[in-house]
């Protein structure tokens, strides 16, 4: 692997996503005509940058890595301004975009995968019988008003509980955005 590129960015998404989908994980290798140690070694070599001395920070080592972003756009809250990048990844999800929140001096708050502006929102059935991979937290929360984020206070992963009619709760694990795991 010479450089570190769009390519590259997507097989560092997978290592996290293979905690919870290594079946999906390894599909997508063989799609994109990677091995297992590739994806790997993207993953260091991304998790090497993020702790360099000399690399790039924040919103600039996503630039140096993905380019200029493809879409920019001011978002508010509170009284808090913010800014996303989103960058497209051909290759595996191509009506997603990779997105990086920044804030003052272009920190980096978070970073995930959201819905392409125009792409279609997958239907979504009943909770239960969602799939890996089939959506981002934006769909589940347009799609299941009573829906509930909560942090799961670890790095790339993110929470979404759903309540069920039965009085129950579904747990729904995304990482880097993309639903992994359904469970009650």
């Amino acid at each position: 692997m010479q450089g570190f590129a769009r390519r590259e960015f997507q097989l560092m998404l997978l290592r996290r996503m293979f905690d919870f989908q290594p079946d999906l994980v390894e599909a997508a290798c063989a799609e994109l005509g990677v091995s297992h140690r590739v994806y790997m070694a993207a993953h260091n070599r991304w998790q090497t940058m993020l702790r360099s001395r000399t690399a790039p920070k924040g919103l600039a080592l996503y630039g140096a890595v993905l380019g200029p972003a493809d879409e920019r756009y001011e978002v508010l809250f509170g009284d808090a301004r913010m800014t996303a990048h989103r960058w497209r990844l051909p290759g595996l999800w191509p009506d997603l975009r990779f997105e990086a929140l920044s804030g003052a001096g272009d920190f980096v708050l978070h970073g995930w995968l959201v819905r392409a502006a125009g792409s279609p929102v997958p239907e979504l059935g009943p909770v239960g019988s969602l799939a890996p991979w089939s959506c981002v937290v934006d769909d589940v929360l347009a799609r299941f008003p009573g829906a509930v984020q909560r942090d799961p206070e670890v790095p790339a992963r993110w929470g979404v509980d759903v309540p069920d009619p039965a009085g129950g709760v579904w747990r729904l694990m995304f990482v880097y955005g993309l639903l992994q795991q359904v469970s009650r």
